[in-house]
């Protein structure tokens, strides 16, 4: 009886666990989808446009409330005329704003500008 009852203990417990961890691992990846609402990021040498927390391949050239318009190949053109490339781990908000992907949210790559750098 103590061995059905010791059984019977350690499945409930490893059942808790994996569900426990299933949950933590959702709101990890519904977290790195929220990371820009609306914008562009370049993940992994692609400009992805984000709308609604949700991102999708740049396929047209995307304008900024500023002005400023960023090409399929990520190439940030300002108002000004002024050009810049968009490198990975880089975001450009709605507003034209550039900067880095936060640390932990998808397409962010740590660089020596992480304040996070080396301490992992």
């Amino acid at each position: 009886m103590k061995k059905v009852m010791f059984f019977l203990v350690i499945v409930l417990g490893m059942t808790t666990m994996s569900h426990a961890q299933t949950k933590s691992d959702m709101k990890k990846d519904q977290a790195m989808a929220m990371s820009l609402n609306n914008g562009v990021k370049m993940v992994d040498g692609k400009a992805m446009v984000c709308k609604n927390g949700k991102c999708h391949a740049l396929t047209t050239t995307y304008t900024c409330s500023d002005g400023c318009r960023i090409s399929t190949d990520g190439t940030v053109t300002r108002p000004d005329g002024s050009t810049m490339k968009l490198m990975n781990g880089y975001q450009v908000d709605k507003s034209g704003k550039v900067a880095m992907i936060p640390h932990g949210q998808k397409g962010h790559v740590c660089t020596k500008e992480c304040p996070m750098y080396g301490k992992m």
